[in-house]
């Protein structure tokens, strides 16, 4: 966490793992409900953390929904783009004349991670998306350190959380110690299906489980007085 500026509390609703893939399944009124919880809540900034789509062929009726949803936010939302929705030739992020004009919508499309500064906002995002289905990414490698003094830094990452032991898979790691060098506020992790904390140190890093899987999201409250508060949220009745 980065010393300076006194920064403005924010309220964050961090989410992933929607696995959107017709009209007819649970995540389609799932994401209806999201809409719902953020404007009630006073939520600053909407992430979801990939796979927001199951995959790249849903059809384009599904993809104008969810934006037509994402639009009635009232907050800014990012989308990361995951292993299943993955930023490949015909993605669905890329289908001309979808997401052009959605002014509170911000998608993770360099290679390598980009930030995306909400100066409004006081907050700075980074991300790198996923960029092909296989192989061996590694979502937080070459995460730049925080410059910007008065802000609140967020990174973003879909894959596992490896921590000491060696894991029988070699694609997605993301390790304590990317984490913890990090220097940022709060990692947003998407890819598993439960929420769950993997650091609570001066970095802390959540999942937020899937809200189409168990029913959780993450309600993230940023404060200079409190600091980085992570709250669960249920949508099961």
């Amino acid at each position: 966490m980065m010393a300076g500026a006194t920064r403005i509390q924010r309220r964050i609703l961090h989410t992933s793992d929607f696995h959107l893939e017709s009209l007819t399944d649970r995540a389609y009124h799932v994401l209806e409900a999201l809409v719902s919880l953020s404007n009630q809540a006073n939520v600053d900034l909407v992430i979801i953390a990939g796979d927001f789509f199951d995959h790249n062929r849903v059809e384009d009726r599904l993809v104008h929904f969810a934006v037509e949803q994402l639009q009635q936010l009232l907050a800014y939302v990012v989308i990361l783009p995951g292993n299943h929705d993955s930023l490949v030739s015909g993605s669905v992020f890329e289908r001309a004349g979808i997401w052009e004009n959605c002014k509170n919508i911000k998608i993770f499309k360099a290679p390598y991670g980009e930030t995306f500064d909400l100066p409004d906002k006081g907050i700075s995002l980074w991300g790198k998306p996923m960029g092909y289905y296989e192989a061996c990414a590694q979502p937080l490698a070459g995460i730049p350190q925080p410059k910007e003094i008065g802000r609140w830094h967020i990174a973003v990452a879909h894959g596992y959380y490896v921590d000491g032991v060696t894991p029988s898979f070699f694609s997605y790691q993301i390790t304590k110690e990317e984490i913890v060098t990090s220097g940022y506020d709060y990692v947003a992790l998407g890819h598993i299906n439960e929420f769950r904390c993997v650091h609570s140190g001066s970095v802390k890093a959540y999942y937020c489980g899937s809200p189409s899987v168990s029913g959780t999201m993450a309600v993230v409250d940023l404060s200079e007085e409190i600091g980085v508060q992570v709250m669960c949220h249920s949508l099961l009745k």
